[in-house]
């Protein structure tokens, strides 16, 4: 007899954060969901087979690895993914971020619960790092607590639904096209603002669903890059879906603009 739980296949993309994968990978891990499987897209990076591995050894969960031959972004890398994964759902969760206990559980239930909704996603809690390198251990220095309900005036403004708390329908993803390789930043505002024609976009409040990590000295984090090519993005995202002029922001700047607050951790 089938399993009642849809399988729940969960992308993640990586280049050079071996450490920061195994983190990401043993959250998934521990969910409390029993049907996951963990699709670990390599995008040209150095070589983390052996931490795939290692999941599948230590949670004796399903996973699979595919290496890209060579980098093209995170947009094709979670395409990839999606395109090799078997879930009638998807999860995202970038490689140095990490699932908190319960998260995908409560989106599951969600979208069962709610079959006019496109997407589920809940509160994320951004982490402040201190770091040397992209790959460091973290070291926690501040966290800011972020989670709205969908508005479409606020939403114009601001994308304030970060990738590793959204939970989809793969009918969904590929009826959009998935993401715009084409965009190498706000990739996945681009995805949401075409995703709500097929749906609501339903925050369900009360917990934390995942952490997303800043790092002040990390060397890829793409979403604090403030240049020509971003400026270039956010006025194609004005144009194409009719928003205001988009000011540069990172996931914290949107959420003290939102007013959420920043609070430093003790020690």
């Amino acid at each position: 007899m089938a399993s009642a739980e849809p399988l729940v296949s969960v992308i993640v993309p990586t280049v050079r954060r071996p450490q920061r994968l195994w983190r990401a990978l043993a959250s998934a891990g521990a969910q409390d969901y029993p049907r996951i499987e963990l699709i670990v897209v390599n995008d040209g990076g150095v070589d983390v087979a052996r931490v795939v591995a290692r999941y599948k050894r230590e949670f004796a969960r399903p996973a699979r690895y595919l290496a890209l031959p060579a980098n093209q972004g995170v947009a094709a890398a979670r395409n990839a993914g999606a395109a090799a994964a078997s879930g009638t759902l998807l999860a995202l969760l970038d490689d140095d971020d990490r699932y908190l206990d319960g998260h995908v559980s409560r989106m599951v239930a969600a979208l069962a619960e709610n079959p006019q909704a496109a997407l589920a996603y809940e509160d994320i809690v951004i982490e402040v790092e201190a770091v040397e390198s992209d790959d460091d251990a973290p070291r926690i220095v501040a966290t800011c607590r972020m989670g709205l309900p969908y508005d479409r005036a606020t939403f114009d403004r601001d994308d304030y639904i970060p990738p590793s708390v959204m939970l989809l329908r793969r009918a969904d993803f590929e009826a959009i096209g998935g993401f715009d390789m084409s965009l190498a930043l706000c990739e996945d505002w681009d995805f949401l603002l075409r995703l709500r024609a097929r749906g609501a976009l339903w925050y369900v409040p009360g917990a934390i669903g995942a952490g997303y990590s800043v790092r002040q000295g990390g060397g890829d984090h793409l979403g604090g890059t403030f240049d020509a090519a971003r400026r270039q993005t956010l006025d194609y995202l004005s144009a194409t879906y009719g928003l205001p002029p988009l000011v540069p922001k990172t996931f914290l700047d949107v959420a003290r603009d939102l007013g959420f607050t920043l609070t430093p951790t003790q020690g």
